[in-house]
């Protein structure tokens, strides 16, 4: 049986954890013919190394994969081998920088109200401006008392790091509840995710925009959210009852990687206007495809929504924040016209960008 050298192209963190997380099952399925696994950072490459009779062997391994396609599979000779499995790169080094190690972290709380801003152009202004300042006051005061630590952000999301896994959770649903009992018709998403604390101020606020821009994105219409990360170390279906109704989803790894990647791809490249979805699938390789029906699966939307609904995200943190006119800001995030903008982002979120700007003195729900 021959040995064969697969190699992944991984341009970012989240591709390298998809691969990686990809020889494990291999592992489990093939045993021994698994033989090693690295990383080498000079090339952006995940190596494998495989035993199989043929390449055709291997090739089979990925048809029910839609995330993760070999860049090359070429046979080695075992001098080649040798020197490979002296590599200092080893799977459980690898494994040990880039894996959560949940039980000595606190976790993550975000709650985010879905299309807010549709709400308050939709609905009697004063009846859900009151409904959503009732919610406000309802996180902080749960936060509170199950010991969370509510973390500031420019971002108007809920926000809070809680010392363990199981306060943020009893607090979740504690939250829930209470709002489905008065204010049900605010569609409101929770999500749990492991958090450092020990992360410097700029690398934690970028996690975190991460991390909700994950939550708006991901395709589903459960309520709470659990990170797979922690799923995989705490056994939370006891605490669900039918009669308490909450609907959650656990991520799996592969959805959340791909979105990971696919987002970090958008973050880097949205402003620029031509920037374009050949550009996505090249920087993501994969086939243009691949890319559609990947983004179809996870998310519930085409490629092209997802990168429109991103820049239309970003523009509504600038506006809010007022740090441009309307004008500049449709540059600023990747829009060739004005006037498509406009457009988009009323039919987005049922008011006009200058209207949203005047409304902002108005209603101060941060």
């Amino acid at each position: 049986m021959a040995v064969y050298l697969v190699q992944h192209i991984t341009n970012t963190k989240p591709a390298i954890d998809l691969a990686i997380a990809f020889y494990s099952k291999l592992q489990l399925s093939l045993l021994k013919r698994c033989i090693n696994c690295w990383v080498d950072t000079k090339k952006n490459s995940v190596f494998y190394l495989i035993k199989a009779s043929r390449k055709k062997t291997i090739k089979k391994l990925y048809y029910k994969s839609t995330n993760l396609h070999p860049h090359k599979i070429v046979p080695v000779n075992n001098h080649l081998v040798y020197a490979f499995l002296k590599s200092e790169q080893q799977l459980k080094m690898i494994q040990s920088q880039f894996v959560f190690k949940t039980q000595e972290h606190t976790t993550l709380f975000i709650a985010k109200t879905i299309n807010k801003y549709v709400l308050l152009n939709n609905l009697k202004k004063n009846k859900t401006r009151n409904a959503l300042l009732y919610k406000k006051t309802v996180i902080k005061n749960l936060i509170h008392s199950y010991n969370g630590n509510q973390i500031n952000t420019n971002n108007k999301d809920y926000i809070a790091s809680f010392p363990t896994f199981k306060k943020a959770f009893d607090c979740s649903l504690a939250i829930q509840k209470k709002l489905q009992k008065r204010v049900n018709y605010i569609s409101t998403k929770f999500i749990l995710y492991p958090y450092s604390s020990e992360l410097n101020i700029k690398t934690s606020t970028s996690n975190i925009s991460k991390i909700i821009d994950l939550l708006y994105f991901v395709k589903t219409e459960k309520q709470f959210i659990l990170s797979s990360q922690l799923s995989k170390n705490h056994s939370f279906q006891n605490h669900f009852t039918e009669k308490e109704n909450i609907s959650y989803c656990v991520l799996k790894p592969e959805n959340e990687n791909f979105l990971f990647s696919l987002l970090d791809v958008i973050s880097e490249n949205y402003q620029n206007p031509d920037f374009s979805i050949p550009d996505i699938a090249s920087l993501m390789m994969m086939c243009k495809t691949s890319l559609y029906r990947n983004c179809k699966a996870v998310t519930g939307s085409s490629i092209n929504q997802i990168l429109k609904e991103y820049r239309l995200l970003k523009s509504i943190s600038s506006i809010a924040s007022k740090k441009s006119d309307i004008s500049q800001i449709s540059i600023d995030v990747g829009f060739n016209s004005l006037s498509y903008f406009s457009n988009c982002f009323k039919k987005k979120f049922g008011i006009t960008p200058s209207a949203f700007l005047k409304q902002q003195n108005n209603f101060n729900l941060s």
